[in-house]
Formats: structure tokens, C-alpha cells, sequence
């Protein structure tokens, strides 16, 4: 049982999370992991934006290593890592804000390419 009421906790924060991030002028956008990674830019020169969260969701249940990282001039950044066994999601969602600024890249990657990813951002 305590397993099932850690899990309810974590989802009821990812939903807060995406509550706030949608309605404080967030957004979310959906991307194929054909490719085994997904690389989000930001390009606007006076804006920056922040993750809320990022979902992996596979088609069936996989193996797999899933990362999060930041790319800042030139230099990488791992934010998050997670082996999952047996799985058809995986969620992370960050300690704190890391903003993203103009050249910045998020950069999400999983091992296996049989599903999607879903990156909640919020601006700022």
C-alpha cells in the first residue's frame, strides 16, 4: 500500500505541476522518440522558458534509459537519468527552475525509440 500512496502523491504533483505551468501561460508539445532524442531550442531573444515536466510514454513495455539534459554554450548538462524495466511511462519533473534563455537547448533522450515525448514549459 505504501508504494500505491507514494504514487498517487507523485502523479498529484505532476497534475499540480501542469495545472499551474497550463494556467500561468504553459505549454505542452508532443514529439516522436523515432530518433532516440528530441532537442527543444530556445530562440527567442527576450523570452525564456522553464520545464515543468517531460512524460516518455512507449508503446509497449520497454527497457530502457530516459535523460534530461541542458545544452548552454556548448557545454551539457545532465539534469535527469532513470533506468526503467518493464515500463510504459516515465515522468520526471525538476527540484527547481532552470530557465532556458536565448541558444539554451533542452535536449530529451530515451534509449528506446517506441514511443513519444511530452514537454510541459512554462514561460517567464
Amino acid at each position: 500500500m505504501r508504494g500505491r500512496s507514494i504514487l498517487a502523491g507523485v502523479l498529484g504533483m505532476v497534475l499540480a505541476s501542469v495545472c499551474v505551468a497550463l494556467a500561468g501561460g504553459g505549454w505542452a508539445t508532443t514529439h516522436p522518440l523515432a530518433g532516440g532524442s528530441v532537442a527543444l531550442t530556445n530562440s527567442q531573444a527576450n523570452t525564456a522558458w522553464a520545464p515543468v515536466a517531460v512524460l516518455w510514454k512507449f508503446n509497449a513495455a520497454t527497457n530502457a534509459t530516459v535523460t534530461v539534459e541542458r545544452i548552454s554554450q556548448s557545454n551539457t548538462f545532465l539534469l535527469g537519468i532513470a533506468s526503467i524495466s518493464n515500463a510504459t511511462s516515465a515522468v520526471w519533473v525538476p527540484e527547481a527552475d532552470y530557465p532556458f534563455i536565448v541558444g539554451e537547448v533542452l535536449r530529451v533522450g530515451s534509449s528506446a525509440t517506441n514511443g513519444v515525448v511530452q514537454v510541459i514549459r512554462k514561460g517567464e
